[in-house]
């Protein structure tokens, strides 16, 4: 661990990298593993100090990411070419998603607002409330755009092209809501922060909340078994079957985004132990090495055999290439 502590933070990579390859190539024909290992590079952010917080994969095919403390929405191209846009109001971005539209559209934290930005750079924002947030935000399966209303406790929905919003609220008071994601089922699914609860909404509107007094809910998404997946903040993740069984799994490490991943896998931000992680769809967790420094938050699969996360403290973005 001391050597490793001397490498270069892309380089610490290595050996996680390297068992991720081996499991998604898997055995050849003659039950011998592929050893072909993964490339990995890292690339600073401009702005310093830019607290990157959430990734997508945008329509155009590059990467999008907010940077919460810079009020910016940044575009990085699969070569890792970085260009950065201010928003209109410094308006704490937070999540972003590829809308139905061919923009981006991302959430503002401080303002009441979502935004979306055009491949070229141009953002448009967008009020709900005078006093409200936004948390997570997400293409819906009905072709509009969805969001959390944090400090509202409502869920929202802005339909797409006429721009009509609707608020939903949840049935718990106060439940913070965090982040929001598509099920498999056809319906989207949230976290409730303070409500210590998992909600269920339908494209009609209809919530349903399962669960009682689950601590630090916060990221959600959809796992490739089907089921939704979702982090408790330095505890655990878990599962909830769409009819609203749970399982919970302890993690090594301090989970805190979750992403679907390459194969049948999902991934995994450790931001308070700066490593990263492949989960299977039985809950097993294997860690990267400690990634100096850096405070993962957004992962996400990107074009082209990649792995892409943003590193918090590093102030940069980083980048696996999965071999062939």
């Amino acid at each position: 661990m001391l050597i490793m502590k001397r490498l270069n933070p892309a380089a610490l990579l290595f050996a996680f990298v390297t068992f991720l390859s081996i499991t998604l190539c898997g055995p050849t024909m003659h039950g011998q593993t592929n050893t072909v290992t993964a490339q990995h590079r890292s690339f600073p952010i401009p702005s310093s100090d830019s607290q990157p917080i959430s990734i997508t994969v945008g329509p155009d095919g590059n990467l999008w990411f907010t940077e919460q403390n810079r009020s910016q929405v940044a575009r990085i191209t699969p070569e890792g070419v970085i260009t950065e846009f201010l928003t209109p109001t410094f308006s704490f971005p937070i999540d972003i998603t590829p809308g139905p539209d061919g923009n981006i559209w991302f959430s503002e934290g401080s303002v009441g607002q979502i935004a979306f930005i055009t491949p070229a750079g141009q953002i448009e924002e967008i009020p709900f409330s005078g006093f409200d947030a936004a948390g997570g935000i997400t293409t819906g399966p009905d072709g509009n755009i969805w969001f959390t209303d944090l400090t509202g406790n409502n869920i929202w929905r802005l339909e797409l092209p006429a721009r009509t919003l609707t608020r939903f609220p949840i049935p718990t008071p106060d439940s913070f809501p965090n982040d929001i994601t598509v099920g498999a089922d056809g319906n989207l699914w949230f976290t409730e922060g303070a409500g210590g609860k998992i909600g269920r909404i339908t494209p009609s509107g209809v919530i349903t909340e399962f669960g009682s007094g689950l601590s630090l809910l916060f990221k959600i998404t959809t796992g490739p078994d089907g089921n939704v997946w979702f982090t408790q903040r330095f505890t655990q993740i878990g599962k909830i079957t769409p009819t609203g069984q749970f399982t919970f799994y302890p993690t090594p490490g301090s989970p805190e985004q979750i992403a679907p991943g390459p194969g049948n896998n999902l991934l995994l931000t450790e931001f308070g132990n700066n490593k990263i992680a492949r989960v299977t769809t039985d809950g097993v967790v294997t860690e990267s090495p400690e990634i100096d420094n850096s405070g993962p938050t957004g992962i996400v699969v990107g074009p082209d055999r990649t792995i892409w996360f943003l590193g918090y403290a590093a102030n940069r973005v980083y980048r696996i290439t999965l071999p062939r």
